[in-house]
């Protein structure tokens, strides 16, 4: 990609990939084991078929580049993000951040409800323009110059240096929440308010002092990890070495991929009964035609490595919104001890990928939520 906003995938590209699809070096089969070991060999396989004869990437691109992008220099850095305008004038300044292993696109759907909600059965006075970056590293932004910098910091110029935002509302999951959050905890003065669905652990806490849910809800974190959390040591500890692999095979690259959209969303084990073929392969593409897999796992490195800011107290008012199928479920005497919780909703469905899975339990959270801050 340039520093254009539209994006152009060439036909070589295109052959290319299809080559490395088809000529796909499978590793040798298991007795059956499903999903427990990782990727299920056949649907894998499925996928990357329709992948290389079948999946039409033009339709894709062109329905991304229809999409209303603009793009920002912040310190020569192209922030590409996407704006959507309220349907009326005066409205909030909210900015979406996504996290691991989505893109800008998941949000989209999410943002519509909000900058135009009458368009969906809701009231159009509670719209909001909603700013939707691209994550540094991630698919359409490139990443940040050096380990310093801080991509809260780039979120708060585009948002007020550059678009002349002087308050705004912030939403995140996953990484995007840690990013909400440092944002709201280093520019409290221009963050009217946080929307989470996951939040930072407190930095100091007596386990004798915790609650029965809190306990519970720790168990429950150190579960999901023995259980889940490979990937995660892996992108902290050793990302390069996955890293070449990843980058080279693009089959790999979606084996790494829809494990994780399986394991973490609110599917009951079918994939296909929250994503699309279509939808899947396109964050697969992007992901590819733009190289940054690597460069995605920076985020989980560098928090490890001591060089992301720390989440120490967050004072703006808080939203926090649990999914049940979300990969944990902090209560909210546990979100209390870091954030200045006055929304908590658990929500009746959904899971890691709420933007996409339940959009509109997710806007009409959002709505509440800031319509109580005004």
């Amino acid at each position: 990609m340039t520093d254009d906003v539209a994006i152009e995938v060439r036909h070589d590209e295109l052959d290319d990939l299809r080559d490395r699809l088809l000529r796909t070096r499978w590793s040798p089969d298991w007795p059956s084991t499903g999903w427990a070991a990782g990727t299920e060999q056949t649907e894998l396989r499925r996928l990357t078929a329709y992948w290389a004869d079948g999946f039409d990437w033009h339709a894709q691109q062109q329905a991304i580049n229809d999409l209303p992008w603009a793009v920002a220099m912040i310190d020569a850095i192209p922030v590409r993000y996407l704006r959507f305008d309220a349907e009326r004038t005066g409205a909030v300044p909210l900015i979406l951040t996504n996290g691991w292993p989505s893109t800008a696109l998941e949000l989209v759907e999410l943002a519509r409800r909000l900058a135009a909600p009458s368009r969906y059965g809701g009231d159009a006075a509670d719209s909001f323009t909603v700013i939707v970056p691209a994550l540094p590293g991630f698919p359409f932004s490139p990443q940040r110059a050096t380990h310093e910098e801080q991509t809260h910091e780039l979120w708060h110029r585009l948002m007020h240096d550059e678009l002349g935002f002087e308050r705004y509302g912030a939403h995140g999951g996953d990484l995007g929440a840690g990013i909400t959050s440092r944002l709201a905890q280093a520019h409290p003065e221009s963050v009217i308010g946080i929307h989470l669905l996951a939040v930072a652990a407190p930095t100091d806490v007596d386990d004798a002092a915790l609650s029965a849910r809190e306990r519970a809800y720790v168990d429950e974190v150190k579960a999901w990890v023995a259980a889940e959390g490979g990937y995660q040591h892996e992108q902290q500890t050793r990302p390069l070495s996955l890293a070449p692999a990843l980058s080279d095979s693009p089959t790999g690259l979606l084996a790494w991929i829809i494990e994780k959209y399986r394991a973490w969303s609110d599917s009951g084990g079918d994939l296909s009964s929250r994503f699309s073929d279509d939808f899947l392969l396109t964050q697969a593409s992007l992901y590819w035609f733009t190289n940054s897999i690597s460069t995605s796992f920076r985020p989980y490195w560098e928090f490890a490595a001591g060089l992301t800011t720390r989440v120490v107290r967050v004072d703006v008012p808080t939203a926090v919104a649990v999914f049940p199928r979300d990969l944990t479920r902090p209560p909210r005497e546990w979100a209390e001890r870091t954030y200045n919780v006055v929304r908590y909703t658990e929500l009746p469905q959904g899971g890691h990928f709420a933007p996409h899975e339940e959009p509109d339990l997710l806007a009409a959270d959002l709505h509440e939520f800031f319509h109580s801050l005004r």
